[in-house]
C-alpha cells in the first residue's frame, strides 16, 4: 500500500485496536533488552498492520517498533528515501500491560524521508484522529468495540491552546525521577506519546516533553503540524520537515537507531512553548 486513505486507514486502526483488546486481560508480558515491556499484543498489531501496509510488490517499506532488530544500512537509507509505513503497534506498553486506558496506536507515512500523513487510535477512550489533506478528522465513539463505526470523522479546528496556570503539562519518566520543572503547573507522566500528543491537540495538556524513537511521533507530527503546535529542541531548532542524521539516530550500527538527538519539547502556542522552555531542565 502506497497511498494514504482515511477509510482504509481507520479500518485498520479499528481492527488493530479488537486485536489488542482481545489481549488485554492476558497480556503476556516480557522484558526486551532494554528491560522496556513488550506483551503479545505488540507483536500481534504489529504483524497484522506489516502485512496489511506492506505488499510484495509495491515497493513500500516498514519501521516498527518489535521489527526493528537488525536492519541493515542499506534498509535504513531505503527507507529514507522510499515510501515507509511507521508503525507502533501499542504505544504505552507498561499502562496496556496493567489494563489502563493510557495507551495507544500511531500509524505514520513518509515519502523520502518527509512526515506526509499520520494515525493515532486511543481504543480504551474510543478516539481517533487521522490526517485528511490539511485537515485532521476527529471522532470519539465508544469504549466498547462493539460500538466502534468511526463514520463521521469531522476536521478539527486548529486553534492556539493558550498558557493557563491550572492547565497540566505532560513529561517523560526521565525528567520526574531525575530532571527538573519549575513551573507551578501540575504535572503527569504517564507512559505513552500517543496518548499525550492526543490529549495536548485536544488541550488537555499546554506541554509536553518527551524523548523519542521515531515510531512515537511519525503517526503525531503530521496532525501536531496541521494543528499548529510547534515541536523544538531545547535549544530552540525546530524538528525538521523530514527525518535525517541531524534530528534522529540513522547509523543502523548502534542500538539507539532512529532514536531522537534531544528531548523534544511539544506545544500549542507560543506563550505555552516559551513557558515550557523557561522551566524544564534535564
Amino acid at each position: 500500500m502506497i497511498d494514504w486513505n482515511v477509510h482504509t486507514v481507520r479500518d485498520l486502526l479499528i481492527e488493530a485496536g479488537r486485536i489488542a483488546l482481545h489481549h488485554y486481560a492476558t497480556p503476556g508480558t516480557e522484558h526486551k533488552h532494554d528491560a522496556s515491556l513488550v506483551t503479545v499484543a505488540d507483536h500481534a498489531v504489529e504483524e497484522f498492520l506489516t502485512g496489511a501496509l506492506v505488499g510484495d510488490d509495491d515497493g513500500a517499506l516498514m519501521i516498527g517498533e518489535e521489527s526493528v532488530g537488525g536492519t541493515t544500512q542499506t534498509e535504513v537509507d531505503a527507507a529514507l528515501t522510499g515510501t515507509t509505513w511507521v508503525v507502533d503497534p501499542i504505544d504505552g506498553t507498561a499502562p496496556y500491560a496493567n489494563r489502563l486506558p493510557t495507551w495507544g496506536i500511531s500509524i505514520g507515512l513518509l515519502r523520502s524521508g518527509a512526515y506526509t500523513d499520520g494515525a493515532l487510535f486511543l481504543p480504551r477512550t474510543g478516539e481517533i484522529f487521522i490526517t485528511s489533506g490539511n485537515d485532521v478528522l476527529f471522532e470519539e465513539s465508544s469504549a466498547n468495540p462493539d460500538h466502534w463505526q468511526f463514520e463521521d470523522l469531522t476536521p478539527m479546528s486548529a486553534t492556539p491552546i493558550p498558557y493557563v496556570s491550572t492547565a497540566m503539562v505532560r513529561l517523560p519518566h526521565e525528567i520526574v525521577r531525575s530532571g527538573r520543572f519549575s513551573g507551578r503547573n501540575p504535572m503527569q507522566s504517564i507512559g505513552s506519546a500517543v496518548f499525550s500528543i492526543a490529549k495536548l491537540v485536544q488541550g488537555s495538556y499546554i506541554g509536553y516533553v518527551t524523548g523519542l524513537k521515531l515510531w512515537d511521533i511519525a503517526g503525531a507530527a503530521p496532525i501536531l503540524r496541521r494543528m499548529g503546535h510547534g515541536i523544538e529542541f531545547r535549544d530552540r531548532r525546530p524538528l525538521g520537515d523530514h527525518v535525517t542524521d541531524a534530528d534522529w539516530v540513522t547509523d543502523a550500527s548502534r542500538r539507539e537507531l532512529w532514536k531522537c538527538r534531544g528531548n523534544l519539547l511539544i506545544a500549542g502556542s507560543e506563550e505555552a512553548m516559551a513557558y515550557i522552555h523557561a522551566h524544564y531542565s534535564a
